[in-house]
């Protein structure tokens, strides 16, 4: 029993309100990963266009790059729990409006993209507050074992969604499908509801002027290596490499010649490889090297992509992307580790939101460039040289920041006995 006790990730299981927290994000990411797969087919079915297919990361990810900063303050200033209430009932609103209009049969392709932008809006918000409540139940100590059990649920969201989503498409059709995502959204918003955070978590900046603060978080991101490099390959990464997941029904359809029900296993098998990867980095007890599980987990991915855009055999993408997941477990949760370690605890909203811009930005733009290339050519083509020039792209940023040369630290202000004047 001692040597459980010792087990970090157990340790963190043990608090009442991390476990409301997790089973939420367990629940909540089955939900959008079975959404993204049954929104993909369903824009397909009623469009035929693989181009309107990479509309859906536009929508969902437009959001981001003006209010993702906003957001960061927001969660710094607020409440975070309330502001987590407050967008899962929106979710759950959301998959309840969509699943009206299917059983009305009244949908139209504008209705499915407004209501991905409300999702993508409520989600800005979601995001940063989710991960600075995370650091204020866990601590500094325990941060990157806690954001290993949140890729854990990603994972676990990304193998049970994909699969469920293409089930319920091929054998109950899309209104069968969301009504499970209305059950699904109602249990997450549920648990959000029932779980506390520490007392006096959000109050921090309250003094500080708003756009003050938000131009603070933008200087520290920039002032920071090892956060400008982060932020860098988290920009390749989202623009170049992980739209692949808004396309996996017309890979599946227009490449490897398979089904829904397929289409969702091959969705699922990334998340298998990324659940088994964090599950190893959430039985280590001490991280030294943050930067290179970071680095070499997003060559793996960008990698992985680029043969499967190739690639005609399901058995092969299927397996190349379950290896590709392993990477991404490292890539993920050290994407955020790192970002929170270097930080200031009252600028760790203002950083996530910083974390939500880019990867915002580089799905908005990756996922209608790669639409319209899939368009004009080919999905093979599109993916192909996105991924691959992710790649080169990423050599320099890896050569000039310290991400592989030096051990991150976490942030200590400055001594105001060395700073003070003689």
């Amino acid at each position: 029993m001692a040597r459980i006790s010792n087990i970090p990730v157990l340790v963190i299981l043990r608090d009442r309100n991390f476990q409301f927290l997790w089973a939420a994000r367990w629940i909540h990411e089955i939900s959008r990963r079975m959404e993204l797969i049954v929104l993909g087919y369903l824009i397909l079915e009623l469009t035929g266009s693989a181009f309107a297919v990479g509309l859906i990361s536009v929508f969902l990810n437009g959001p981001r790059p003006p209010l993702s900063l906003v957001a960061g303050m927001l969660a710094d200033r607020l409440d975070r729990w309330r502001i987590m209430v407050g967008t899962h009932v929106v979710y759950l609103c959301i998959a309840s409006f969509l699943l009206a209009l299917l059983f009305l049969q009244w949908v139209e392709p504008w209705h499915i993209f407004m209501a991905i932008l409300l999702q993508g809006t409520a989600k800005v918000l979601d995001d940063p507050t989710r991960r600075a409540a995370l650091f204020d139940i866990a601590g500094q100590d325990r941060i990157t074992h806690a954001m290993s059990l949140e890729m854990i649920t990603n994972n676990g969201g990304k193998i049970i969604g994909p699969v469920i989503g293409g089930f319920m498409v091929q054998f109950y059709g899309f209104t069968g499908a969301f009504a499970v995502l209305v059950v699904l959204d109602l249990v997450a918003a549920f648990l959000i509801f029932k779980m506390r955070l520490p007392e006096g978590s959000s109050r921090m900046v309250r003094d500080t002027a708003f756009w003050d603060g938000i131009k603070s978080g933008i200087g520290h991101s920039f002032s920071n290596k090892f956060v400008l490099g982060v932020l860098t390959v988290s920009l390749l990464m989202n623009g170049m490499v992980f739209p692949l997941q808004y396309f996996i029904p017309v890979v599946a359809t227009d490449v490897l010649k398979v089904g829904p029900a397929l289409g969702g296993i091959l969705g699922a098998a990334d998340g298998i490889g990324s659940f088994l990867g964090a599950i190893i980095l959430g039985g280590r007890t001490r991280f030294t090297y943050h930067g290179r599980y970071f680095v070499i987990g997003a060559l793996i991915i960008g990698a992985g992509v680029a043969i499967v855009a190739w690639s005609p055999w399901f058995v092969v993408s299927f397996l190349v992307l379950l290896c590709g997941g392993m990477g991404q477990s490292g890539f993920s949760v050290m994407q955020s580790s790192i970002l929170l370690l270097c930080s200031p605890p009252e600028m760790r909203g203002r950083i996530m939101g910083s974390q939500g811009l880019v990867n915002g930005v580089g799905h908005l733009i990756g996922g209608a460039e790669i639409g319209a290339i899939a368009q004009a050519f080919s999905i093979s083509i599109a993916i192909g040289i996105n991924a691959g020039a992710s790649l080169l792209l990423m050599l320099p940023v890896i050569i000039w920041t310290p991400l592989v040369w030096r051990a991150v630290e976490a942030y200590r202000r400055p001594d105001p006995v060395n700073t003070a004047p003689a």
